[in-house]
């Protein structure tokens, strides 16, 4: 099916049918029936198009005519009446829209899932209210360091570059293998595809649920080498090894300690009757959603990532069900590289499109606006998706079209002139390009970093 509409055609379109059955999504039955100049449609499409600025800078943004602009308390009032749902129901119906997929080797849709913070103004009340120590006594001699942190899981569409899936979850208690689960249940591609997960969602749960993927499902799961990881495969000589593996696992601890010495069998800690009114706050329980007795059955890869005159040697594991004559090692670990896209698209969802700062501290607030970004994302990379590119042979690298700067015009089209033809908007596009330089690795710089309050925007 052919859609020869631009992406902000696309959107819009969404939004308006979304408004005209929009009780579905409100707090009350009675919300947006009241003829207004913010109507729903326009609500929504203004949160949709925030940026990182004032609300009064945003409002100014949004309604250029003075005759027409809404004040900051208006679209408030407005607002309060939608629904976080709402704007997963958007991001789930634009991402319907893409008929036309870009696939790995021509038959693959590679996603990535990892987690991501947002930082928020504190608030007391909030449920992303979080406590740490600070290691000194506060003036008040409030020995805790009071903050709001939001966890996002995200299910990336890395061949398209788009958000497929999001998860909520509390910093506090937040829990990615879950939350992945949860993603991949929802997932339906309709060509064969890939999940890529890091380490941190390794585990026999984890490697089971993907083990049991529908037929065209696949997976690869980076694990630990060393120490902490599980037995077998820490036990792997340090050379590249490629090599099929079964784990016995069970939640008896009665057959576990009878057998453990006879047996090579794993424990999971997942009693399904716990009969201790109190328990201690270090026992650890582990999720465990199949039988008491189960084989787990994967192909683990292992391969050197540095250099080998390099002196130091540094390898990685990755499990995964993917077919070895079709993926060897040396293709694993290419596919792996590719992973590391969500990463990038994770700095350019908070700091090209401004989701490091919220214009709200209530909660439903700043899910809607989170929400809002990852939609945007979505429309900016489907129309830079949409652009071809001229290539030179007297230039040194490939050139592609700016993020940042498509993210400025997308708006600017959106909030002005979403139908217009998209000769233009392509054309003021290919203005703004950069350069693809490969092969450069900076270390990970990891600096803590709070919310951006009201009063700091930028002008």
């Amino acid at each position: 099916m052919n859609d020869e509409r631009t992406p902000l055609m696309i959107l819009e379109d969404i939004v308006d049918d979304t408004a005209s059955h929009i009780s579905d999504y409100t707090k009350s039955a009675g919300d947006f029936t009241r003829n207004r100049k913010l109507n729903a449609a326009t609500t929504i499409k203004v949160t949709l198009n925030m940026e990182g600025q004032s609300l009064n800078t945003e409002m100014i943004h949004a309604f250029p005519d003075m005759d027409i602009r809404m004040t900051a308390s208006a679209y408030e009032q407005q607002k309060a009446k939608l629904t976080p749902e709402l704007f997963i129901h958007l991001l789930n119906m634009y991402n319907n829209t893409l008929y036309k997929r870009n696939l790995y080797n021509g038959k693959y849709e590679l996603y990535a899932t990892d987690g991501s913070d947002f930082n928020l103004p504190y608030q007391s009340k909030s449920k992303y209210a979080c406590k740490i120590p600070t290691g000194r006594p506060r003036n008040d001699g409030e020995p805790l360091k009071p903050f709001s942190q939001l966890h996002g899981n995200i299910l990336f569409n890395i061949t398209d570059r788009i958000f497929q899936d999001i998860v909520i979850q509390t910093k506090s208690q937040a829990d990615e293998r879950t939350a992945a689960i949860e993603m991949y249940k929802r997932l339906n591609p309709k060509h064969p595809y890939i999940v890529m997960m890091d380490r941190g969602y390794d585990g026999f749960n984890m490697i089971e649920h993907c083990n049991r993927l529908n037929g065209n499902g696949y997976y690869v799961i980076r694990t630990k080498v060393g120490d902490g990881g599980i037995k077998e495969i820490a036990n792997l000589p340090d050379k590249e090894c490629d090599v099929d593996m079964e784990f016995m696992v069970t939640t008896s601890n009665r057959y576990y300690i009878k057998n453990k010495d006879t047996e090579n069998i794993h424990l999971i800690n997942a009693p399904k009757n716990i009969h201790k009114k109190y328990l201690s706050p270090n026992t650890r329980y582990q999720r465990w959603d199949f039988k008491q007795f189960e084989k787990i059955k994967c192909r683990v890869v292992k391969f050197q990532i540095n250099e080998p005159e390099s002196g130091k040697q540094v390898w990685e594991v990755l499990i995964t069900n993917l077919n070895r004559f079709e993926f060897p090692a040396k293709k694993m670990k290419e596919l792996y590289h590719i992973r590391w896209d969500i990463e990038t698209s994770f700095r350019e969802l908070k700091y090209a499109l401004g989701a490091v700062q919220f214009h709200s501290r209530k909660d439903d607030f700043v899910e809607m606006e989170l929400i809002a970004h990852l939609i945007m994302f979505n429309v900016v990379s489907r129309t830079i998706n949409a652009v071809s590119v001229p290539q030179s042979v007297q230039k040194k690298y490939k050139y592609v079209l700016s993020f940042k700067d498509a993210v400025t015009i997308v708006r600017k089209y959106f909030r002005l002139h979403a139908h217009e033809p998209p000769d233009r908007i392509y054309a003021e596009l290919l203005g703004y390009t950069r350069p693809v330089v490969s092969g450069r690795a900076d270390k990970r710089n990891m600096k803590p970093k709070s919310a951006v309050w009201f009063v700091y925007r930028v002008a």
